[in-house]
């Protein structure tokens, strides 16, 4: 990672790619930088493994919204007015009101599945079996807003509202 500091740069720069990149490239970028940055790799040295941690939570909000083709186009947008991180609370707000709700967002490989089988049960019209796979969805990532919202509205939905 070059040496500037890294509050000043974006997500383009953290990951090693160009703004045009391909979701493709930008996954194999980030698989890269997860290699070289993981904390993990780290763990023995205390004060490398802290900058690591800094460094690679930085890199996995750059995927996440890198990854999001609204998130990235909202991101791109600030980028050009000088803002180099991203506002979560932005996608939400650019949603039409009325508009059907987005599929969120599952940020760890333990979430996807039950995602999926949320999204099979309500495609069933089962709200108990949807609601229930989103509740450990949202307890293996209670900061992820995208699924809690998900899961109140499966909620609203089941009691007819």
């Amino acid at each position: 990672m070059a040496r500037r500091k890294l509050d000043e740069m974006s997500y383009y720069e953290v990951l090693g790619v160009a703004p045009e990149s391909s979701i493709d490239a930008i996954k194999h970028a980030f698989h890269s930088f997860a290699r070289k940055y993981h904390p993990d790799r780290h763990h023995d040295e205390p004060e490398l493994h802290s900058k690591s941690v800094r460094i690679y939570r930085r890199g996995t909000e750059a995927y996440r919204v890198l990854l999001n083709p609204e998130a990235r186009r909202l991101y791109d947008q600030g980028l050009a007015e000088g803002r180099v991180r991203f506002d979560p609370s932005l996608v939400r707000q650019s949603l039409r009101p009325g508009a059907p709700s987005q599929r969120p967002q599952a940020h760890s490989a333990r979430t996807r599945p039950l995602l999926l089988k949320a999204e099979q049960a309500l495609k069933k019209g089962d709200y108990a079996q949807a609601e229930l796979h989103l509740r450990i969805a949202v307890g293996h990532e209670p900061d992820n807003a995208e699924l809690a919202e998900k899961l109140e509205e499966v909620r609203r939905a089941a009691r007819g509202g």
